[in-house]
Order: structure tokens, then sequence, then C-alpha cells
């Protein structure tokens, strides 16, 4: 009884643990109740409290938390934790490509790329620009493979999406390694075999010195690798 009352009478204690691992709560689609919105303000103010008035600062150590449950696999704490870290801070750049790499590995591709450009619509660190486009372009890249398999076509426009975001990064940073190793798996779900060995090529000569074995065997069985 007490807790149909805390909740207004509309919500059981299931439901609102089901909104609390939605991206913004499930907002602006689902309504935020008003004992919800009570308790998000008290979050808040106790937050300003133990911060000192910096919220912001309180996102990021909130969202960073996020980020080492996510990499523990538990994908539904990591999502509480970012939406508090939204609650602190709206305009945290980490906080939407935190729910970007989540919906990731919950399949949400389309989902996953809305909350990444969102991401990068704010990002206020030229030196973590360059990961989040490689991250943007390869859930472009996953989801043109998607497209291609299903035959819907959207499939080259998805992945002209990833090489320009791959592009972008290395415009910033030519030394950010991974996104070569990225960009040229993404060529290879492209099927454009020689641009996959020219960018291993610009990888290597960068310094990268592994590459996933498979991936190198898969490419070679489509195209020999070139002799320079």
């Amino acid at each position: 009884m007490l807790i149909t009352l805390l909740l207004s009478g509309c919500m059981t204690v299931a439901e609102k643990e089901a909104i609390e691992v939605l991206p913004m709560y499930g907002q602006p689609q689902l309504a935020r109740s008003d004992y919800l919105q009570r308790e998000d303000a008290a979050f808040v103010k106790q937050e300003g409290y133990r911060y000192r008035g910096d919220l912001k600062r309180a996102s990021r150590e909130w969202s960073r938390q996020a980020l080492d449950i996510l990499r523990l696999g538990d994908l539904d704490a990591a999502m509480r934790r970012l939406n508090q870290a939204w609650l602190l801070d709206p305009a945290n750049y980490q906080v939407y490509w935190g729910f970007g790499q989540v919906l990731v590995l919950r399949d949400d591709l389309a989902g996953a790329a809305g909350y990444l450009e969102q991401a990068l619509h704010i990002v206020d660190d030229v030196y973590q620009k360059p990961a989040l486009l490689t991250d943007t372009g390869t859930v472009y890249s996953l989801q043109g493979e998607q497209a291609e398999s299903a035959r819907i076509g959207q499939g080259v426009a998805l992945f002209d999406r990833a090489n320009a975001r791959f592009a972008a990064a290395v415009a910033l940073d030519g030394d950010y390694l991974p996104v070569w190793q990225r960009w040229a798996r993404s060529l290879y779900r492209q099927g454009d075999y020689a641009s996959a060995w020219d960018k291993i090529r610009q990888a290597r000569q960068r310094g990268v010195k592994v590459f996933s074995g498979d991936f190198l065997q898969a490419l070679s069985a489509r195209l020999p690798e070139p002799v320079n």
C-alpha cells in the first residue's frame, strides 16, 4: 500500500525498475510522475551538497562509474548509473556515449547511433572526440552490414556515414590507432577489400603490430594482401 501511494497509484515497483534501465528514464516518450520528479530533485540536491555545487564534476564521476560497471557486464546497473549522471548534468556528452555503448550491447544499433550522435553534438573534449567518432562509425558500419543482410536498401547510406565518421576521426588524430583497425573491418563489411588492406598498411606504419588473425585470414581469402 505504501509503495502504491509513493508511486501515485499508477506504477508498480517492477515498472519503476524497468523505467530505470531506459536511457533518460524513457523520456520524453514516458512522462515522469510527480513523485519520481521529487525523487530526482532530492538526488540532485544530495549530490550537490556532496560535490559542493559542482554538478558537472559529479556527473562525470557517475558516468565514469557507469563505464566501470559496464566493463563488468552489468548493463542494467550501468544504465541506472548513467541515468543518474544525466540527472546531474544533461549536457554531459559522456552520458550519451554511455547510453550508446549500453544499447550496442543490447543489440539496439539504431538507438545507439542516435545517442552517439547526440554525444558528438555536445562533446567538449578534443582528445576524446576521435574515439567517439570511431565508436559512432563502427555502429553505422554494423547497421550497414545488417541492412545489407536484410536487403532493406539502406546499407550504402549507412556505410557512407561510417566512412565519414572514421575519416573525421583520422583528420582529428591520425595517431589514434583503433580507428584504423575499425575502419579496416568496416571496409571488409562493405566488400572494399583493397581499401581494407590500405587501412591495415597505414595502421602498421603508425605502430599497430597485431591484427586479429581470423580477420586477416578472412580478408586474405577475399583478396590476398597486395605486395607493395
